[in-house]
């Protein structure tokens, strides 16, 4: 019971410092002019800061760190077989932490090109392979297990690669990021306590009360409203790439007996509305013969934009739509017992069907956006 108070305190003091620092930095941004300004690419009228996501790393950090050096004062120390371990993953991921921290600061003040994201992407997904969290085990996908160290360490910064640019993509209306971000994380954390894995619900928990703290600004703050920026979308979509690899690998890495008949199915369904649509407009944009980065108005919220959805209510929609599909596929994997192929197929072909829906109700009830209702990122 100790330990889970532990991820509880950890949980407020990030929540807290989110509370604190959110609206000065909204103060400061809007004193130094580092705001949005309304152009033809933008979600919103008016000037609002996008530097929110200045928050989320350092309120992270700190509560993970001040309340695990609190277990240590206090005796409840980590297990020594996992000490060596827990080292040397978590430095390898404060540092590629850190990279995409400042890369996402740059954009958010001077602008980055993309290809210097995917560069500062490659190398924190590099140390991710430092850090011995990586795919591992396809658990069956295409008929493949366990992977040679070459072949993992590539699908590894592919996974951290795909995974941070859909998280960033996809922050395209009010609440959408964060909400998906908490939704995943907290559902990894409560998995961790489960398997006690406090450390790891710690991480967890440290971003989810900064992501609620965020939220209330975002989405219901008027004088005070803040955007996420890339600062808090990279490092968000690092997050749960990193505790996503480490949920999957539990077996093979901490030698515990997870019990599940696949735990790649049930990350797939953490995962699978952010990275979905992201595969799915950049396949629509090369079949256009344009470029994947080319800013258009194709994801998935600005189709419930146009039939006249507001951002709280494609957000809603959106979020109860990852809780489905975690529910899914751990039903189709858990209870039911389907291969991961057949799992990933279930989950496709809804996508595919949501989208086909869209657009008939688009065709027939739709509208066009006017330039300033949204952000379109590329």
């Amino acid at each position: 019971m100790m330990y889970v108070l532990f991820v509880i305190l950890t949980f407020v003091i990030s929540a807290a410092i989110g509370w604190f620092a959110i609206p000065r930095i909204v103060i400061i941004a809007k004193m130094k002019r580092l705001f949005d300004e309304t152009n033809a690419r933008k979600v919103h009228k008016g000037a609002v800061p996008r530097l929110g996501g200045l928050s989320f790393f350092p309120a992270a950090l700190f509560s993970f760190a001040f309340v695990l050096g609190l277990r240590y004062y206090y005796g409840y120390d980590v297990a020594l077989d996992l000490q060596v371990e827990l080292l040397t993953e978590f430095l390898f991921v404060m540092a590629g932490m850190l990279i995409l921290y400042f890369v996402g600061m740059a954009d958010d003040l001077i602008g980055v090109g993309y290809r210097n994201k995917f560069v500062a992407q490659f190398f924190a997904g590099i140390c991710l392979v430092f850090a011995g969290v990586t795919v591992f085990d396809l658990q069956g996908l295409f008929g493949v297990h366990r992977l040679p160290f070459a072949l993992d360490a590539v699908l590894t910064v592919v996974a951290v690669v795909l995974t941070v640019n859909a998280f960033n993509l996809i922050d395209g209306v009010d609440g959408l990021c964060s909400g998906l971000g908490t939704i995943i994380l907290t559902t990894l954390g409560i998995l961790f306590i489960y398997y006690q894995l406090f450390v790891y619900a710690m991480f967890a928990f440290g971003m989810v009360g900064v992501l609620i703290a965020f939220f209330q600004y975002n989405v219901l703050g008027t004088r005070l409203k803040v955007f996420m920026g890339d600062t808090g979308s990279l490092t968000l979509g690092y997050m749960i790439i990193f505790l996503g690899l480490k949920f999957i690998n539990l077996e093979n890495t901490t030698f515990i007996s997870v019990g599940f008949n696949s735990t790649l199915a049930i990350l797939a369904g953490m995962l699978f509305l952010p990275v979905f649509d992201t595969c799915r407009v950049f396949v629509s944009r090369i079949s256009r013969d344009r470029s994947p980065f080319f800013p258009d108005k194709s994801h998935v919220h600005h189709k419930l934009l146009r039939l006249n959805r507001t951002h709280l209510q494609s957000t809603g929609i959106l979020l109860l739509m990852e809780i489905g599909f975690v529910l899914l596929n751990f039903v189709l994997a858990e209870f039911l017992g389907l291969d991961i192929n057949w799992v990933l197929l279930a989950d496709i072909l809804l996508g595919v069907g949501f989208n086909v829906v869209l657009n008939k109700l688009i065709d027939r009830y739709g509208r066009e956006l006017d330039e300033h209702e949204v952000m379109q990122k590329p």
